[in-house]
């Protein structure tokens, strides 16, 4: 009986350290997430101001990024930046709605990670004249010095590019 006693007092305490460690790793990772939430924001500032001057700092020279484009494989850096900048100059205006960020999670523990998901909702007007209300749901995944290594895209990127493009009658 004592024995028995003895275990499970050290399975409680071994199971209270364990939910600890736990804790503190998912408060950290919060911290994170809020730290890289910042990032995103800024980078849809920036965006929307046609400023890429922090892109370099901001993305992580191994970056790659999965466009919602059908049929267009990852990009890197260098060809994301040119896309960026590409769309943003047909763009006369670009205002973002309510930015809803949400951590990531782990596939393991369903725990959060410290990346972002972002959803919102933008809307341009083209220089065409055209006005594009857009639904956009992404997915930003960060390295140490929280520079973004992974970005996912979900948007109607056809429908953007058909309206800002089309002629005016």
């Amino acid at each position: 009986m004592k024995k028995l006693f003895i275990f499970l007092m050290a399975s409680a305490t071994l199971m209270s350290c364990s939910k600890n460690a736990d804790t503190s790793t998912e408060e950290a990772n919060l911290a994170t997430f809020k730290e890289n939430s910042k990032i995103v924001l800024s980078m849809f500032k920036d965006y929307s101001n046609n400023d890429f001057s922090r892109y370099e700092s901001t993305m992580s020279d191994s970056g790659k990024f999965v466009p919602p484009t059908i049929g267009t494989d990852t990009l890197n850096k260098a060809e994301n930046l040119k896309g960026l900048q590409a769309l943003r100059s047909l763009q006369s205006k670009v205002n973002f709605g309510e930015i809803q960020f949400l951590p990531t999670v782990d596939s393991v523990h369903y725990k959060p990670d410290g990346n972002v998901r972002v959803f919102t909702q933008w809307t341009s007007d083209g220089k065409n004249g055209a006005h594009v209300v857009n639904n956009y749901f992404a997915i930003f995944e960060f390295n140490s010095a929280h520079q973004v290594i992974l970005t996912v895209e979900y948007q109607d990127m056809g429908g953007i590019w058909k309206a800002l493009n089309e002629v005016k009658k």
